[in-house]
């Protein structure tokens, strides 16, 4: 199969409040030797057809997010460009895909990737690629294998739910382009994910086979060593560096360590 030119959009801006209230995010710290963000990154490179990068952050915390990309950034030529996001993940996809725009690139979809969901690999990018190609719009997903409840808001079981036809949907998404362009433009309100964006412009999306391994980074205990990570970004921002200076000191911390 012939792979279609895509972009990537990486959506980084959110404040990782499920896993820390200490305020560092997830994504900067280590898993295996380098960050969460980098892996959720690098296995695009090695898909041939990608155009351009456009990493969204916090508002302001575009050199930190740099220094926590490693040398991606200086590697196989792909542009990137980071910048701050929005107050809701649809916010900061839509300011993403506004920078795709004005970039002088080719590229015929769009992919939309969680920069918390480390595990990604090549085969699963090209999967859900090739349904994008076919469909114009695919979704990684696994299907529900356990017993589903609804439940009421005090935690009291309510109804059994159906779980024939229930997914639990992955990223990354891909989508049409110029599709995704006009979805985006008539949004105006915020979604759980682009998916949805997608439908809700009367277009349809198609499911290919997710990765049980495609997780996302979402409480401490998905991160060994989570807590002395943590305590180590903060230690480096107490010291009274800037954001950046603080995550580069981290980064050589966990370099030494390996």
């Amino acid at each position: 199969m012939s792979i279609p030119p895509f972009a990537l959009i990486v959506s980084a801006a959110g404040s990782s409040t499920r896993f820390s209230n200490k305020g560092v995010k997830k994504e900067y710290l280590s898993l295996d030797g380098h960050t969460v963000l980098y892996r959720a990154i690098e296995p695009f490179l090695q898909v041939p057809g990608l155009s351009a990068i456009v990493v969204t952050t916090p508002i302001n915390g575009e050199e930190e997010a740099s220094v926590a990309l490693e040398d991606l950034v200086n590697i196989n030529g792909i542009p990137f460009l980071l910048m701050g996001g929005g107050e809701t993940r649809t916010e900061s996809v839509k300011k993403a895909i506004n920078a795709l725009k004005n970039l002088p690139f080719d590229f015929d979809y769009i992919a939309i990737h969680d920069g918390a969901r480390p595990y990604i690999t090549k085969e699963d990018i090209i999967i859900t690629l090739a349904g994008a190609a076919t469909y114009g719009a695919a979704v990684p997903a696994i299907r529900v294998l356990d017993a589903t409840k609804r439940i009421s808001v005090e935690g009291r079981i309510i109804e059994s739910v159906d779980r024939e036809n229930l997914i639990r949907v992955q990223t990354p998404q891909i989508f049409s382009k110029d599709k995704l362009f006009y979805a985006y433009e008539n949004v105006d309100e915020s979604f759980d994910d682009d998916a949805d964006v997608y439908r809700a412009s009367g277009f349809e999306v198609y499911v290919v086979k997710g990765n049980e391994k495609n997780k996302k980074i979402t409480y401490l205990r998905d991160i060994p060593d989570a807590e002395n990570q943590i305590k180590e970004y903060i230690e480096a921002r107490r010291q009274g560096e800037e954001s950046k200076r603080a995550t580069k000191r981290f980064r050589e911390l966990m370099s030494e360590k390996q």
